[in-house]
C-alpha cells in the first residue's frame, strides 16, 4: 500500500508534500475542477480514481486544501481522516511561517499516526473473516458437499429482498414475483420503515391535500454545519456580504464586486459558466447606475427570483381535476441513473391517494434487473398505507416484465388502455435511467413520448451533481423532439447538501423548465414544494 499527504492552494500551488507521490493528485484536482468529486461534508470531499485503486480524501479551509490518497482500496472511517487533515491544516496555519521545521515534524507525525490506524483498522477486520472462513470450510466437509466451481460468465441470479437485490444460486427457487404466490412474501417490503409525516408534509385545503414548502430541511442542515474555519483559527466566517464590505466599504470596483459575487454563486454548486452569465446580466442592468454592495446584491436578489419563479401553472392537481381527454392523466418520470425516479414517483403517487385518487403505476424501466421488483415494493407499501387512512383511493402497478426494442413502448400503451377501462385517475410511468450524454441510449425517449404522450414529463434531478447538471437538463429538455419537452423538474437529495443549492440555478436557468417539487429524504411524505425566497437567501448569504 502506498499514500500520500499534501497541502495546496485553491490556484494549484503545492504549499506542503509529504513526500514526492504528488503527480497522482492530478485526478484529485481534475475532480475538483470538473464537481464530479462527492462532498461527504461541507468542505470535506473524496473520489475514486477512475484510472486506478486510489480513494482522495480533501478538505478545504477557506483557500487552502489539505489531501490525502491511499493506493489500495480499503475501508476506513472518513470521519478520522477528516480529523486528521484538519490537524493538519490547523498545524500548518499556525506555523508555516513561525517554525517550519517543527511544522513538518508535527505534520508527518499526523499522518503516520492515520497511517497506522489505517493498519490497524485492517488487521482487526481480517481476523473474524479468517474464521468465519474456517467454520464454513468444516461444515462443508462435515456435510460432504463439494465445491461448486465459480460461473465464468460473470453473470448471477439476483433476488429482490427488502427493498435490495442480493445475489441467489442456481439451486435457489427460480425468480418468481407473481402476486399469486401464498403471502407475496417478497413483494411485501420493509413496511415499517415506510413511516409518514403528514403534519409537516401536507396542509388540507378544502378538498384537497397540498405539499408544504421547503424550509425546515435546509435550516437543519444549516444547524448542523461545523464551523471547522474556526478550528484552524482563520478568520471567522460572517456571511458573504460582511466579506464584501469589509474588502470594498461603501464604494465599490463593479468588476471586482462581481467577481466576488461570481465566485461566491460557484460556491454554492452553480456552474461556473451559468453563474457568470447571471453576474453578466446584472452588470449590463447597473452600467449607467451608481453601485453599491446592497444595490448589486438586491439585483443579483431579483435575477435569481426571477430564474426560479416557475412561468407556468405548478398547480398539478388543478391539471389533473380538469383533464379533458379520453383518457387518465399520464406522467412519465425520466432521469439519469440513480438520482431517485422510483422513489420520487413513488412520493408522487402516495400524495395522489391522499386526494382521492386512482393510481396505477406502468413499470417501463425494463432494463435494469429488479425494477419491476423494486416498484413492487413500493405499491404493497402504498397499498397498505393507504388501506389504513379513511381514502377510498386505490392503487395498482402494470407490468410486462423485461424486454428491449418495443416493449416499453407497448407496455405504456397497454398500461394506459387498462387505467381508461379500469376507472384510474393518473397513471404514472417509471422508465429506465440513461446516461444523459449518450446519444444511443437517449434516442428511443422520442419514440417512447410520441407513443405514450404523456400529459406531463418529469425530469428527477439530483441537487448533488454540479456542473453536469446544466448538460443532464438540457439533454432531456431536447430528447423528447421539437414539439414537446421537460414540463417540471423534481430535485432530490437537497438534504444532503445543505446551502449548495445551485444545483437548481443550472437546471432551470439551461431550460426555462419549472421546479415542481423538492425530495427531502426516503419516506413518503419527504416532498416539498419550492420556497424561491429560502432558496435565494441561501444563495446570496
Amino acid at each position: 500500500m502506498s499514500q500520500s499527504l499534501i497541502i495546496f492552494e485553491a490556484s494549484g500551488r503545492i504549499l506542503y508534500q509529504q513526500n514526492n507521490k504528488v503527480t497522482p493528485f492530478n485526478d484529485l484536482i481534475y475532480s475538483i475542477v470538473e464537481e464530479s468529486h462527492t462532498e461527504l461534508e461541507r468542505n470535506f470531499y473524496t473520489v475514486q480514481s477512475s484510472s486506478s485503486h486510489r480513494r482522495f480524501y480533501s478538505l478545504k479551509i477557506k483557500d487552502i486544501w489539505a489531501a490525502i490518497y491511499f493506493d489500495s482500496v480499503f475501508t476506513f472511517d472518513s470521519d478520522k481522516i477528516r480529523k486528521a487533515l484538519l490537524d493538519v491544516l490547523r498545524t500548518y496555519t499556525q506555523l508555516h511561517e513561525e517554525d517550519p521545521g517543527k511544522m513538518a515534524k508535527l505534520i508527518d507525525f499526523q499522518f503516520n499516526n492515520l497511517v497506522k490506524l489505517k493498519s490497524d483498522d485492517t488487521s482487526s477486520e481480517k481476523e473474524p473473516i479468517k474464521h468465519t472462513t474456517k467454520a464454513i470450510n468444516e461444515s462443508d466437509a462435515a456435510s460432504n458437499i463439494p465445491k461448486k466451481k465459480a460461473p465464468t460468465n460473470g453473470k448471477k441470479m439476483r433476488r429482490w429482498v427488502n427493498g435490495e437485490l442480493v445475489d441467489v444460486t442456481a439451486d435457489d427457487a427460480a425468480l418468481d414475483y407473481s402476486l399469486s404466490q401464498e403471502g407475496d412474501a417478497m413483494c411485501s417490503g420493509p413496511y415499517n420503515e415506510f413511516t409518514v409525516d403528514h403534519e409537516s408534509a401536507f396542509t388540507r385545503e378544502n378538498d384537497l391535500v397540498l405539499i408544504n414548502e421547503l424550509h425546515d430541511v435546509l435550516e437543519r442542515n444549516e444547524g448542523d454545519e461545523g464551523d471547522a474555519e474556526s478550528e484552524v483559527k482563520l478568520p471567522a466566517k460572517t456571511g458573504f456580504l460582511s466579506k464584501i464590505t469589509s474588502y470594498f466599504g461603501s464604494s465599490v470596483d463593479i468588476e471586482e464586486l462581481s467577481k466576488k459575487f461570481t465566485e461566491q454563486l460557484i460556491a454554492k454548486n452553480i456552474a461556473p459558466a451559468t453563474a457568470k452569465a447571471i453576474v453578466e446580466r446584472i452588470q449590463n442592468k447597473l452600467a449607467s447606475k451608481s453601485v453599491t454592495v446592497p444595490v448589486f446584491e438586491q439585483a443579483l436578489t431579483d435575477e435569481l427570483t426571477k430564474i426560479l419563479t416557475p412561468n407556468v401553472s405548478t398547480d398539478l392537481l388543478y391539471d389533473i381535476k380538469k383533464n379533458k381527454r379520453d383518457r387518465p392523466y399520464v406522467i412519465s418520470v425520466v432521469g439519469v441513473n440513480g438520482v431517485g425516479k422510483s422513489t420520487n414517483l413513488a412520493k408522487l403517487a402516495y400524495w395522489f391517494l391522499q386526494n382521492n385518487m386512482n393510481v396505477l403505476i406502468c413499470a417501463c424501466d425494463t432494463f435494469r434487473s429488479g425494477a419491476v421488483e423494486q416498484l413492487k415494493v413500493h405499491v404493497n407499501n402504498l397499498q397498505r398505507l393507504n388501506s389504513s387512512s379513511a381514502s377510498d383511493s386505490r392503487i395498482e402497478l402494470f407490468e410486462k416484465g423485461y424486454g428491449g426494442g418495443d416493449h416499453v413502448v407497448n407496455t405504456a400503451k397497454l398500461a394506459i388502455a387498462y387505467a381508461g377501462a379500469s376507472n384510474f385517475d393518473i397513471v404514472l410511468i417509471d422508465t429506465a435511467g440513461r446516461t444523459h450524454s449518450n446519444a444511443k441510449l437517449m434516442a428511443p425517449l422520442k419514440k417512447f413520448g410520441d407513443a405514450a404522450d404523456p400529459d406531463k414529463i418529469i425530469m428527477v434531478g439530483e441537487a448533488l451533481v454540479g456542473t453536469d447538471s446544466v448538460e443532464q437538463a438540457t439533454n432531456f429538455n431536447n430528447a423528447f423532439g421539437n414539439r414537446r419537452g421537460l414540463d417540471f423538474f423534481i430535485i432530490s437529495k437537497v438534504d444532503t447538501v445543505g446551502d449548495m443549492v445551485g444545483a437548481m440555478i443550472n437546471m432551470v436557468m439551461a431550460t426555462r423548465v419549472p421546479i415542481l417539487f423538492i425530495g427531502t429524504g426516503q419516506t413518503y411524505t419527504d416532498i416539498k414544494k419550492l420556497s424561491v425566497k429560502r432558496v435565494v437567501d441561501m444563495l446570496t448569504t
